[in-house]
């Protein structure tokens, strides 16, 4: 089970493999934007989510996240990556995303929304212990 923090490092890695620099990776606890990479053409300010929760101390550690949790987590990764495109006014070099786990519930939910994330541009990253898809 990947948490939001494993996410991001796997993200992370994939990212400068494909040559970009990484400008802030932020752990759970954090509050922003949770990765912001860069390449000599755009920059992406990406909003990540795991499958279960990165505290230990939680009852849901280690336990997959519920379909109404998956909807709100992904509801509130596609809220922080609309105030990205909002903010960034148009720039071509900003690019916003979501990084979420490479699972059946996941991608269900986002099955749902598939054309209005094209729409609006929203990159999508799907990630797993092997690796990351776009």
């Amino acid at each position: 089970m990947l948490t939001e923090n494993d996410v991001i490092a796997i993200l992370s890695k994939y990212l400068e493999s494909n040559n970009y620099r990484i400008i802030s990776a932020l752990s759970t606890g954090e509050r922003g934007i949770d990765l912001i990479a860069e390449n000599t053409e755009h920059c992406l300010f990406i909003e990540a989510k795991g499958e279960t929760s990165s505290k230990g101390y939680t009852a849901r550690y280690g336990t997959p996240f519920t379909n109404n949790q998956i909807k709100s987590h992904v509801s509130r990764a596609l809220l922080a990556a609309m105030m990205v495109l909002n903010n960034a006014k148009g720039s071509p070099k900003i690019i916003a995303g979501i990084a979420l786990p490479d699972n059946a519930g996941h991608r269900s939910v986002v099955d749902k929304i598939r054309l209005p994330l094209n729409t609006l541009g929203i990159k999508l990253f799907w990630v797993s212990s092997s690796g990351v898809t776009e």
